[in-house]
């Protein structure tokens, strides 16, 4: 097993003991709650050396992409997509706060709804949790589906859950941070699909874990990457060869290497932090794969870390 996925398996491991041993000296942050692709690692179905190891020690499990808010000062906790590693991911983004058991969020913000982005949402039903109201921030199109088909149609009846509809281009203001959804071109089976510029009160950073292709945007990677200080971006795939069995073209997002062609040639991928890697990315056990990333100036996001805002 390659020192990268050892190195990520201890990060994500020790991750809710470092939250807990005391904020950073900024009081706002986001924390990075997960790396992987939708599947997580291990992946359903993979047999692979990473995806192996990962199902003997859970200590190398690595969570489902989401992004945490914190704003230290009043107690506030944020989330952006909800998981299916939803209970981990809230322990680790609680670690040291007493939060309210029903309400563990102020509030969540949604991308859209694919499986990996979502589905965590089950967990707040009265099967599980039985969650009280808790604010889910979704576009009028994705709000709608939930409010249509079932079973998340019963937690909006049962006000497990409180949805707020969010105009993409409108930005929000939540506690410490303006939240701004930014419609993105993706596989839109169920609703649109959004990223997030999300401004604290010093820094800024763009989060789009998912994309078709950075061409379909209306708008321009290089222009919404200059305008924050840090962007976390769809990394799904290293090489379009490596789902086999499955044609690319079903399942599209940029390969790393486009993005980082894209963004070094603007001078910027010293701001690009790759996130959501499909357990077939090579990033996730190739070390010379990663130093070549890094060589560009981009990396590879870490479970746990903090990006101060």
């Amino acid at each position: 097993m390659s020192a990268r996925f050892v190195f990520l398996a201890t990060v994500a491991s020790t991750a809710l003991a470092a939250a807990a041993s005391g904020p950073p000296p900024e009081s706002t942050w986001a924390v990075v709650l997960g790396v992987a692709q939708d599947g997580g690692v291990p992946h359903i179905g993979c047999r692979q050396e990473l995806c192996a190891a990962a199902r003997a020690d859970p200590a190398r499990r690595l969570a489902v992409a989401s992004l945490g808010l914190v704003d230290d000062t009043s107690g506030q906790r944020y989330l952006i997509d909800a998981t299916p590693d939803l209970e981990r991911q809230l322990e680790q983004l609680n670690a040291g706060r007493d939060a309210p058991r029903r309400r563990p969020v102020d509030g969540l913000f949604l991308t859209h709804a694919h499986v990996g982005h979502y589905a965590g949402l089950m967990l707040f039903g009265r099967e599980a949790l039985g969650a009280d109201r808790v604010p889910v921030h979704a576009t009028p199109a994705l709000a709608a589906f939930l409010r249509a088909n079932g079973p998340w149609s019963q937690l909006v009846a049962q006000q497990q859950v409180t949805l707020h509809e969010i105009e993409p281009g409108v930005p929000q203001r939540v506690g410490a941070f303006e939240i701004t959804a930014l419609r993105v071109p993706h596989r839109d089976e169920f609703s649109d699909t959004v990223g997030y510029r999300v401004r604290g009160p010093r820094r800024s950073l763009l989060y789009v874990p998912d994309v078709d292709k950075w061409e379909k945007w209306e708008r321009r990677l290089e222009d919404e990457v200059r305008a924050v200080d840090v962007a976390l971006l769809d990394a799904t795939f290293f090489d379009a060869a490596e789902i086999p069995g499955r044609a690319i073209a079903e399942i599209p997002h940029p390969l790393v290497g486009e993005t980082l062609d894209r963004l070094a040639a603007a001078g910027l991928a010293s701001r690009v932090v790759l996130i959501h890697l499909n357990h077939s990315n090579r990033l996730l056990w190739d070390a010379a794969a990663v130093r070549a990333v890094e060589a560009r100036g981009a990396r590879v996001a870490r479970p746990g870390e903090r990006l101060p805002l």
